[in-house]
């Protein structure tokens, strides 16, 4: 594989200047500075650095690679919250989706669904009984006990901080974990599409609703090493936000990372995002990822619909990119600290589809490529959605589980 002089792969990348966490692909030989991780994609290595600025990084190293580039932020998309007194009314979505009438024989057993996200409130009444647990590892004893690599990751891992304690460090996670896997709440009528399933928190979002992009692919890793089948995915990064260029170059650590899922018999459902955009006609100016990368078989990309079966006006929508519908306006789910909330946004759609595509998994001998194709081939069709979505329409649970 060719290499280049590090100088040279760097001098075309201006937004390098100012970082301070760096993501080498392939290198050879030494540098000053912090390595943060370093991870193996086939046969790729992406060792991640800290410096304090890339021209420190640039004086100390000695070698080549086949590129250096910032490690890029991702976010969570600005979802709508609704107020409390909102909560008076049922969670539409659960009726619209017909979950009194899915088969139970298919509810998600025996699949592991990680949500990759700001983490998620794993002693929320509704969901402590739905979170993934590492039967290997001894709780809070300071030992990787079952030589995974990860300390302590009795639920999962945080890698925003570094430790096994995925806990919610917002609530974003938590909502989006109650939309795949909660009990049912008398309340408000919010429960899980799929109960059956274990949820796996991965932390990669922290403060200011922000992480790294390397630490999302060390999640992915991590989830599918673990056992992860499905991967809910409602964050993103996006050009618009500030001066980096998500460009194909220094997202490959990520299309890595999903490709290796892919590998492993993992489905990757990502958000559309909330911009209210034709991503088909609007990508060039406005790039967003993960979403935006074609040829990945195993990832789905979701838009947002509304009660009424349309697109919700903030989904991004483009049926080039965007394989599927599901309810994501004003849906009721879990919050930290045993509470349940409304809110809106294509990071709600997401974690729908991740259930649904579990419970096409549990009960029966469908592959993953075969769970996410039907999703598609058995939604319903509808002139609202048109050119919008590849399936043409929104989610149809009830025939996907015939």
């Amino acid at each position: 594989m060719k290499k280049f002089v590090l100088v040279l792969a760097l001098a075309v990348s201006p937004a390098l200047a100012h970082a301070e966490r760096f993501v080498l692909k392939n290198p050879v030989g030494t540098f000053v500075g912090k390595t943060v991780q370093t991870l193996k994609f086939g046969e790729d290595t992406y060792v991640i650095v800290e410096a304090p600025r890339f021209s420190n990084l640039m004086a100390s190293f000695k070698g080549s690679a086949e590129s250096v580039t910032e490690d890029l932020r991702v976010a969570i998309p600005a979802d709508e919250s609704q107020p409390a007194e909102d909560l008076a009314r049922k969670a539409w979505h659960v009726d619209a989706m017909k979950y009194s009438q899915l088969p139970a024989t298919r509810n998600g057993q025996n699949v592991i669904v990680a949500v990759l996200d700001t983490g998620v409130d794993y002693n929320h009444p509704a969901l402590r009984d739905h979170i993934f647990k590492n039967a290997r590892e001894v709780p809070a004893n300071g030992i990787d006990d079952d030589g995974n690599g990860f300390i302590d990751d009795v639920h999962g891992y945080d890698f925003d901080a570094k430790d096994g304690d995925p806990i919610d460090g917002d609530q974003h996670g938590t909502h989006c974990a109650g939309i795949i896997g909660s009990s049912p709440d008398s309340v408000t009528g919010a429960m899980g599409v799929a109960q059956g399933v274990k949820i796996m928190p991965i932390r990669i979002i922290g403060d200011e609703a922000r992480g790294f992009l390397s630490n999302a692919a060390a999640g992915i890793k991590y989830a599918v090493d673990n056992g992860a089948k499905v991967l809910s995915n409602s964050w993103r990064v996006y050009r618009s936000w500030g001066s980096f260029d998500p460009s194909e170059p220094n997202l490959a650590i990520l299309r890595a990372a999903i490709e290796y899922a892919g590998s492993k018999g993992a489905i990757f459902v990502a958000a559309s995002g909330n911009e209210s955009l034709n991503m088909d006609t609007s990508f060039e100016r406005d790039p967003l990822y993960p979403a935006g990368f074609t040829g990945l078989a195993n990832m789905v990309v979701v838009a947002a619909s509304e009660s009424r079966g349309g697109m919700a006006s903030f989904s991004n929508y483009g049926a080039k990119y965007v394989t599927v519908a599901a309810p994501g306006e004003d849906i009721i789910s879990t919050v930290p600290g045993g509470a349940f909330q409304s809110m809106s946004g294509t990071s709600m759609a997401t974690p729908l589809v991740a259930g649904s595509l579990a419970r096409g998994l549990s009960g029966s001998d469908l592959t993953a490529a075969d769970a996410a194709e039907r999703l598609v081939t058995t939604s319903t069709r509808s002139p609202l959605w048109t050119n919008k979505v590849r399936s043409g329409g929104v989610v149809d649970l009830l025939k996907y589980l015939q």
